[in-house]
C-alpha cells in the first residue's frame, strides 16, 4: 500500500510539473516576442543537442532513417520531461506540499540553477551566467520562478483532490 501512495504522489508531482512546464513555455514564447534582450544566449537548444548526441551512438544507416519530425518531437519531449521530472522530485521531497509562493520559488530557483549554473554551461550550450548580460540572467530566473509556483500550486491542488 505504501508503494501505491508513493507512486501516486510522484504522478501528481509530475502532473504539477507538466502544468509548470506549460506556464514556462508560454512565458518563454512571450519573452522571445516582447523581451528578446532577456533571452539567454543558448548556442543550441538543449533537446536538439541531446537528440544529436543520442543519434551519434546509432549506426549511420539507422540515423539517416529517422524522420526530422521524430527528431523535433523527441527534442520537445525532453524539455517537457525536464519539467515533469522536477515536479515529481518536488513531490518526493515534499509529500504534503507547501506554500506555492515560498516553496515554488525554491523549486523554480533549484530548477534554474541545475540548468543555468550546471549542465548547460558544462556542455557548452551557453556561457556561464557571469558572462551574460543581467537581463539574460534575470529573465530566465523569473520564468523559472513562475514554473516553480505553478508546479507547487498544481501539485497541492491535485493532491487535495486525489
Amino acid at each position: 500500500m505504501q508503494n501505491h501512495h508513493w507512486l501516486k504522489r510522484l504522478a501528481l508531482g509530475a502532473a504539477g510539473g507538466l502544468a509548470g512546464t506549460f506556464a514556462i513555455q508560454a512565458l518563454l514564447s512571450a519573452s522571445k516576442k516582447w523581451l528578446p534582450a532577456a533571452a539567454p544566449p543558448i548556442r543550441q537548444e538543449p533537446g536538439e543537442y541531446m537528440v544529436e548526441k543520442a543519434e551519434e551512438a546509432l549506426p549511420k544507416e539507422v540515423r539517416r532513417r529517422i524522420p526530422e519530425a521524430v527528431e523535433k518531437g523527441a527534442a520537445q519531449a525532453l524539455g517537457v520531461g525536464y519539467g515533469v521530472t522536477f515536479g515529481a522530485l518536488y513531490a518526493a521531497v515534499r509529500p504534503a506540499g507547501g506554500n506555492p509562493l515560498v516553496e515554488g520559488a525554491f523549486l523554480g530557483v533549484a530548477c534554474w540553477a541545475a540548468g543555468y549554473l550546471g549542465w548547460l554551461p558544462a556542455l557548452g550550450l551557453m556561457p556561464p551566467v557571469w558572462r551574460q548580460k543581467p537581463a539574460q540572467v534575470i529573465g530566465p530566473v523569473a520564468e523559472h520562478l513562475a514554473y516553480g509556483v505553478v508546479t507547487v500550486a498544481a501539485y497541492d491542488w491535485l493532491r487535495e483532490r486525489a
